[in-house]
């Protein structure tokens, strides 16, 4: 199935959602939003400011200011002004008062000179008549649409702006009696209009409709199912343009145009342009863009819409870089991009038909919970769409055009599974940036890939080398490739440069790549079921001088605690040397906590402390194989794993330490 297709599809099996208006409540740190909803055909969102009640005869009842929560607002669009990015191309019903008030040159601002006042005068009118035109088509195409009636009558009396001007929502100049540009008074003084435009001009004001009809529907044309349709019929009925749609297989109207403002409101890029129409004309190879692939109206409208609204709901953003992953049955799945902690909190947000995928999905949550070391059982017919589960990434090529990065479809089955493997495999300590209230927040999991990201390049990463690092990530997730061995390098040397980061910055940087080596090392691993626990009978050289890393580290760390000192360590200082040269540090590394040693040989408390620091290396030493103690080569990344387990063994508690380290 191609991603078209398959979000065609998602539109056409959640049709009950057309037309709804959701938010997601606040959580955490973050702010209650509004999800972009699932857009009726030939429709698109905008924010207006201003809402104008009618009566059915096309009398002004009153006019109000919209507040934030409430401007969202669902607009028919043309296929040319659903795109538009300049020049005269109104929306046919709700839209900015340049189109919508015939009184628009009377009242905007002048140009500066007569010249430029003339274009603009003429600009004016011409984007009224087109407005008044185009709509005058649809009430002739619907004449018993009374809304529609209403409107039209209305906007032909060309008083628009003199109405809200009367009704105190727009203001003018005294002098000249043109709307006011910009409030310069006392900000205490300054009217709402001001405050809800924000940076924007009254000129820009978006104006949406109220009609009250009294024939049962409701009053606002925005929420108005029968207003949709009506622009629907209309819309089709003027396509004249047919050919293949090679979506559907069959013969339809053809798109010419299509949508943008995928991602967010403000975003110009499109996924499919074909504007080379003069000059060097489609690379030579093509007289009309549909010769290269005919999509139909009805296709690309519903599945970009289908896109937009899962993108706001579930998407994952990295500046442009958006990934997504989605099922049209299940719809909401768990994203590839998150980590541990996001996915126990999963649950699908709607009730799914299907008990087999709601029995697969607590089986994902029970087996997330317990290690993710069982794969998950199931009967599914993995055939069937509303068992698949499919994952894309788009990114932005230039401001105008958007590139499909990647598009994978699994079963729920084996996406699920894979995520179990990813988190079983990769799972660490791993720790997240302090609280609100300071507090220290970790979990035992496998790390986001914006984790992994940052522990390689550091928080002050290039845009372009971040989005291809996530990139190249993203498949180790989704179908559990290796950790590809440049990102491995660069954690472990990151996580080597201990003196350079914060305490939480290094703590997420050193679970990270323990984490990152482990999964691309399973051999390397423990043998004890706690997968952080410390294994004695590991002979691997890299591991052994981590473990005598973290000893070293201690037996300074509890002398500078006796003499009430704070600064670094030597072991923390030679850290990014060790990794590089441990045969020649070590001997350098050993002497230094040489006076350390004598402060707890000094002190009758810490001495049983020294005894078993002593111990521990004595076991290290004897644990090297010939000539290893002596090889000079840099350490792999299994020196991390040896640190941190040896360094969590050292600091467990009394009870937990009686049980023996693996062997």
């Amino acid at each position: 199935m191609n991603w078209m297709h398959a979000l065609y599809a998602t539109y056409e099996q959640n049709r009950d959602y057309v037309g709804r208006i959701d938010k997601e409540p606040a959580q955490g740190n973050r702010k209650e939003r509004l999800i972009t909803p699932l857009l009726p055909l030939y429709h698109s969102m905008q924010n207006a400011h201003i809402t104008i009640t009618l009566n059915k005869q096309g009398e002004l009842v009153n006019a109000s200011l919209n507040n934030p929560n409430t401007q969202p607002t669902i607009i028919p669009v043309t296929e040319g002004s659903g795109g538009r990015t300049s020049g005269a191309c109104p929306h046919p019903l709700c839209d900015k008062l340049q189109y919508v008030a015939g009184d628009n040159a009377d009242y905007f601002p002048p140009a500066e000179t007569p010249a430029k006042r003339t274009k603009q005068v003429k600009t004016l009118l011409e984007s009224y008549e087109q407005y008044e035109q185009q709509l005058s088509e649809w009430a002739a195409f619907d004449p018993g649409n009374i809304k529609l009636n209403a409107i039209l009558a209305y906007i032909r009396k060309k008083s628009l702006i003199a109405d809200l001007v009367k009704e105190g929502i727009l203001h003018v100049e005294n002098s000249t009696n043109t709307l006011v540009p910009a409030w310069k008074g006392d900000k205490q003084e300054m009217p709402s209009i001001f405050e809800i435009l924000g940076a924007s001009t009254q000129e820009n004001a978006f104006i949406r409709w109220k009609v009250n009809s009294r024939d049962g529907s409701p009053a606002e044309v925005y929420h108005d199912p029968s207003m949709y349709e009506s622009w629907r019929r209309y819309t089709e009925s003027k396509s004249t343009k047919r050919g293949m749609c090679y979506i559907l297989g069959q013969t339809a109207p053809l798109a010419a145009n299509h949508p943008a403002r995928i991602r967010n409101a403000g975003d110009k890029a499109k996924l499919i342009s074909s504007n080379d129409s003069s000059g060097y004309t489609y690379r030579g190879k093509f007289i009309e863009a549909d010769e290269a692939c005919g999509v139909s109206t009805e296709v690309t409208q519903k599945a970009h819409s289908a896109l937009r609204w899962l993108i706001s709901r579930q998407g994952w953003y990295d500046g442009d870089l958006v990934i997504l992953a989605w099922s049209p049955g299940l719809l909401n799945v768990p994203s590839p991009c998150g980590n541990v902690q996001e996915w126990q909190h999963y649950a699908p947000d709607q009730p799914t038909p299907n008990d087999q995928v709601t029995q697969l999905v607590k089986q994902f949550k029970k087996e997330l919970s317990g290690g993710g070391k069982e794969r998950l059982q199931t009967s599914l017919n993995e055939n069937d769409m509303d068992n698949r589960v499919l994952v894309l990434s788009l990114n932005s090529a230039s401001p105008g055009r958007m590139s499909l990065s990647s598009f994978q479809e699994f079963s729920v089955s084996d996406y699920l599974n894979n995520l179990l493997a990813w988190h079983s495999r990769a799972s660490w300590k791993q720790h997240l940036p302090k609280d609100k209230e300071g507090n220290d927040r970790s979990y035992i999991g496998a790390p986001s890939i914006s984790m992994i990201v940052k522990a390689a390049y550091g928080g002050k990463v290039d845009d372009k080398l971040r989005k291809h690092a996530l990139s190249r990530l993203l498949p180790c997730v989704l179908q559990n490739l290796p950790i590809p061995p440049d990102l491995e390098k660069q954690c472990i040397l990151q996580a080597s440069k201990r003196h350079s980061m914060e305490w939480w910055e290094w703590e997420m940087t050193l679970g990270v790549s323990c984490s990152i080596y482990r999964y691309n090392h399973p051999r390397t691993n423990t043998s004890s079921s706690d997968i952080m626990s410390l294994d004695s009978s590991i002979t691997d050289r890299s591991y052994l001088f981590g473990r005598l890393l973290a000893v070293a580290e201690a037996i300074e760390a509890s002398a500078l605690k006796v003499t009430n000192t704070s600064r670094p360590t030597n072991a923390e200082k030679f850290m990014q040397r060790f990794q590089q040269r441990p045969a020649e540090t070590w001997p350098m590394l050993e002497k230094s906590i040489q006076p350390y040693r004598n402060i707890l040989h000094r002190n009758e408390k810490t001495i049983p402390y020294l005894k078993k620091y002593d111990e521990y290396l004595d076991n290290i030493m004897d644990t090297f194989l010939l000539g290893q103690l002596m090889d000079n080569a840099p350490l792999t990344g299994a020196y991390l794993l040896g640190y941190h387990c040896q360094r969590a063994f050292i600091y467990k508690p009394k009870e937990e330490k009686n049980v023996q380290p693996t062997e």
